[in-house]
């Protein structure tokens, strides 16, 4: 219990979780190459072909080690391949910046052992049967062939019989800050699911992709299935692969409570910084998929956002290091692509944890020792090991692959009012 003159609050439990449902690719390396020489590709396809492989913005697990794989796969067969950034207007919409994305992730020309291309020009393919403007970056345009590599998994922003993956990836990601526009301004009257499907068809119907690799994450943030298939194949390909991401997405095992503290939100985390479907807002979310959560305070923004704070809109609270962090510029131009406003809207900013925290419980009626239902995370993207306050962890019991560390920790704070506790790294 921690006091200091202030609202006291509850000791917290570590809740980690023991194994994922379905456990990581043993070789990840291997099962990519196995996985693409089984599409059969002829050797005329291959050799002495440029070839672009994309690479996003998302965060993907083992990303560098992925794209380094297919390249490697591709040189194998006396193919060129270069690496082109596929994120839309991620990066603040330029190429230096998307480039800078990239680097974090360790995708850089030594890391991938590839060029990578980066360049906001895309070339108009024409328009879908509704009038939907197609668009393809110049420099996939201009090569022989595409390999599309994206992850698969619900999306933040809408429900459908696909969602994130490759068919957003070409018509979002590999149409630069032009695709990206045009489909969340058509979303907005026909629905993403449609508009993603029409764009991505005219870009198929090309003849410029050669394949697609998707891969599917545990709850652990490990690539746990992967899959490949020729043009043709992709749709079918990612529809099925839906629900098996669907049923491995990371979730707080707790259907209701009152305050989730959250160390760091960012577009490297979630396409909205905080996951819509691990919050239950900013979307509609399926009966149990998300839990009821009363206020959501935000500490930080991870430094690979580059500024870009889209989906603070979500949090009722923020530190103001993070207010500090964020560049208004970049995250506007992330707003006005995507049409969603609410995304943007700035939640009031406290100048200690300490203060937010007196904040947020005054808020929820000042809940007395024993009836704090609190919990906190590092990022909606990492809930294999989160904080539970005490009157949480006594009903943890019956959490099916889930441990409850014995240890207690108590809220230390420094001079400032913040904490100085680290508890949420791994021992």
């Amino acid at each position: 219990m921690t006091t200091n003159g202030q609202i006291p609050i509850e000791d917290f439990r570590i809740l980690e979780r023991t194994s994922p449902s379905i456990p990581a690719l043993a070789d990840l390396r291997g099962a990519i190459g196995q996985t693409l020489t089984g599409l059969g590709l002829p050797p005329e396809k291959l050799t002495g072909r440029r070839i672009a492989v994309t690479a996003g913005s998302r965060g993907i697990a083992d990303l560098k080690e992925i794209v380094k794989a297919v390249c490697e796969w591709l040189k194998a067969r006396d193919a060129h391949p270069f690496v082109i950034p596929a994120m839309g207007s991620h990066g603040g919409a330029t190429a230096e910046g998307q480039l800078a994305v990239l680097a974090d992730y360790g995708v850089t020309p030594d890391g991938v052992c590839a060029e990578i291309k980066s360049d906001m020009a895309t070339v108009l393919l024409g328009e879908t049967p509704e009038g939907f403007q197609v668009s393809m970056d110049r420099n996939a345009w201009e090569a022989d062939a595409v390999v599309v590599m994206n992850r698969v998994k619900p999306h933040t922003d809408f429900s459908g019989n696909i969602e994130s993956g490759l068919l957003k990836m070409m018509a979002v990601g590999m149409g630069k800050r032009d695709g990206a526009r045009e489909t969340h301004r058509w979303s907005r009257k026909f629905g993403p699911e449609r508009v993603i499907r029409a764009i991505s068809s005219v870009t198929l119907a090309k003849g410029k992709i050669l394949c697609g690799l998707a891969v599917v994450e545990n709850e652990m943030h490990q690539i746990a299935a992967l899959d490949a298939a020729l043009p043709e194949g992709i749709v079918a390909m990612e529809e099925a692969m839906l629900p098996v991401a669907r049923k491995l997405v990371p979730r707080i095992p707790f259907s209701k409570f009152q305050l989730l503290v959250v160390n760091e939100m960012g577009k490297n985390v979630s396409g909205t910084g905080m996951d819509t479907k691990v919050l239950g807002r900013g979307v509609r979310s399926a009966q149990g998929e998300a839990p009821e959560i009363d206020l959501v305070y935000v500490r930080d923004l991870t430094e690979g956002s580059a500024g870009n704070a889209a989906g603070i809109g979500l949090a009722d609270v923020m530190h103001e290091r993070l207010y500090r962090k964020i560049d208004l510029q970049t995250t506007y131009v992330n707003i006005q692509t995507s049409l969603n406003p609410s995304m943007g809207r700035m939640p009031m900013f406290l100048a200690s944890d300490r203060s937010a925290l007196n904040f947020a419980l005054a808020t929820l009626g000042s809940p007395g020792l024993g009836e704090q239902r609190i919990i906190w995370i590092q990022n909606t993207l990492a809930l294999n090991r989160i904080a539970v306050s005490a009157t949480l962890a006594r009903a943890t019991a019956e959490l099916p692959g889930w441990r409850l560390v014995p240890q207690d920790y108590s809220l230390q704070f420094d001079s400032e009012g913040n904490f100085t506790s680290s508890f949420l790294q791994s021992s």
